[in-house]
């Protein structure tokens, strides 16, 4: 008698590794396009952030957006200044806190009058401010908290802030889409374009 082989047959193999094929040609797409939405939903949380803080700073001295990487994603939280209770600043740091991005997702920033993409690697943040008096926006705030509990607001904004780029651009990107946010300094205004 002889002895039945154990192994796969080369038709088995040809079934099973077409078989494969097919699932990862389905797999793959599906996939780009739930990082395609992480990228539009990315896009979205950051304009409602930037809209949410411009009504923030037209009913309190100051109304601030940080856009923060950590190890784990994108986190968007507000500082607010509310003004002198008891003599002493009363700064809100980190309010209202929100996961926007998984780490995977690519955002980046551009500074007005640079072609320069800068990326935001973890524990790097932009802290983007609207004017109270104009509604335009500020150029981009020191990223510490020290700076803000020794700051003096008040006085700040009535000499106005000097030095410091202004943000014009925030680029999000993954799985082969791209969006990005237009800055309008003056007006305070945005746009959402597909990259």
């Amino acid at each position: 008698m002889r002895k039945k082989n154990k192994g796969f047959t080369l038709v088995e193999m040809v079934v099973t590794v077409s078989i494969f094929a097919i699932l990862l040609g389905i797999l793959v797409p599906s996939l780009n396009s739930i990082i395609g939405f992480r990228v539009q939903r990315a896009a979205n949380s950051i304009a409602s952030a930037l809209d949410k803080t411009k009504i923030e700073a037209s009913n309190r001295l100051v109304g601030e957006m940080r856009l923060e990487k950590r190890a784990n994603g994108y986190y968007i939280s507000y500082i607010l200044d509310r003004g002198k209770v008891d003599g002493k600043e009363n700064i809100k740091w980190n309010e209202d806190e929100e996961k926007i991005a998984p780490a995977k997702t690519l955002i980046s920033y551009k500074v007005e009058n640079s072609d320069e993409e800068i990326p935001l690697n973890v524990g790097d943040s932009i802290i983007i401010t609207y004017k109270r008096e104009t509604g335009g926006f500020l150029p981009l705030q020191n990223q510490n908290e020290s700076y803000w509990n020794d700051l003096d607001v008040a006085g700040i904004l009535e000499k106005g802030f000097t030095g410091g780029d202004y943000c014009s651009q925030i680029i999000i990107g993954g799985g082969g889409r791209k969006r990005v946010i237009n800055l309008f300094k003056d007006t305070g205004k945005y746009e959402i374009q597909a990259g």
